[in-house]
């Protein structure tokens, strides 16, 4: 998972998977099949691990406000943190294959589909308890808080410029009042 986080699916070889997992080509062939299956297994690998982290994270919250605020903080935590810069693997995936595999790009939209619900649900939670406003739809603030989270793990491959990150974590979240 980490070296096609780092290097992507077509920087990767079968000689840097090899080299990486100790095992033989015909080990790694006999249960992966090929490369192709290897990658889908380190996506839904990757696709765990940030699901667990997150849910973890948001059952610390009662408040709606505070679980999207913790979805933007863990995620700029997240870019502070990453010496390398390497962004979130399931967006990389989807920006570097998407328009060449149709099964990355389904994984990766259903992957994304399911993080924008997320923040439907809570934002609904939210509407319902008044803590967040109704004058605008549930699922117009999904796909807004949904973009700008997208658009932060964007940006912080290219900087870890803390002020910067939790600038535009603050504008995203004045939307909900």
């Amino acid at each position: 998972m980490d070296l096609f986080w780092k290097k992507g699916y077509n920087g990767t070889s079968i000689n840097d998977l090899v080299d990486a997992t100790g095992l033989s080509r015909s080990s790694l062939y006999s249960t992966y099949e090929d490369k192709h299956k290897l990658f889908i297994a380190s996506l839904e690998r990757y696709q765990s691990i940030q699901g667990k982290l997150l849910m973890d994270e948001l059952d610390k919250y009662d408040s709606s406000k505070k679980k999207i605020e913790a979805i933007f903080r863990v995620t700029a935590n997240a870019i502070l943190k990453d010496p390398y810069g390497k962004g979130c693997f399931m967006v990389n995936s989807a920006t570097e294959m998407a328009n060449q595999n149709k099964e990355i790009a389904t994984f990766a939209a259903q992957d994304f589909e399911g993080m924008e619900n997320l923040f439907l649900k809570i934002v609904q939670q939210g509407q319902d308890k008044g803590e967040i406003t109704k004058g605008i739809k549930a699922k117009a603030l999904s796909h807004y808080l949904f973009s700008s989270y997208l658009g932060l793990r964007i940006i912080g491959q290219t900087t870890r410029d803390k002020e910067r990150l939790y600038d535009i974590i603050k504008i995203a979240l004045r939307v909900l009042n």
